[in-house]
């Protein structure tokens, strides 16, 4: 009779422990996620360019360094005309091109968004003609 009493014990401690050993897994999956996002990079950009040039920009996305394709990224441009959106065409390698024509002087400012967050923030001086 003994006998069955520690194995009701051991079920009970058994079965405080599983909730516990769950949520440490859990939060220990959600942080690996959250830390591994993938890192860009906005290259070539110059922060001065004519207003007869395009502007042209090179964005390189990674992870651990290792190119990843297949994300949509997004540059907001807003200039004295107004604000215009330009998708990134897609290179290979993980590196992504925009292009953005500027054809009055002044300042432009531009947001880039890569998948779903904001990945870089600038402003471009565009010299008149």
């Amino acid at each position: 009779m003994d006998r069955y009493v520690l194995v009701g014990q051991g079920t009970e401690l058994r079965l405080r422990t599983i909730p516990l050993l769950v949520i440490i897994i859990a939060a220990v999956a959600g942080l690996g996620a959250w830390t591994d996002k993938p890192k860009v990079k906005l290259r070539e950009a110059p922060s001065v360019v004519h207003a007869t040039k395009p502007w042209n920009a090179i964005i390189e996305v990674s992870r651990r360094g290792r190119p990843l394709d297949g994300y949509k990224a997004v540059l907001t441009v807003i200039g004295p005309r107004g604000m215009e959106r330009i998708k990134a065409k897609e290179l290979g390698g993980g590196r992504y091109r925009v292009r953005v024509r500027m054809p009055q002087g002044g300042f432009y400012t531009y947001t880039l968004v890569v998948g779903d967050r904001i990945a870089a923030r600038g402003t471009v001086y565009s010299i008149p003609k």
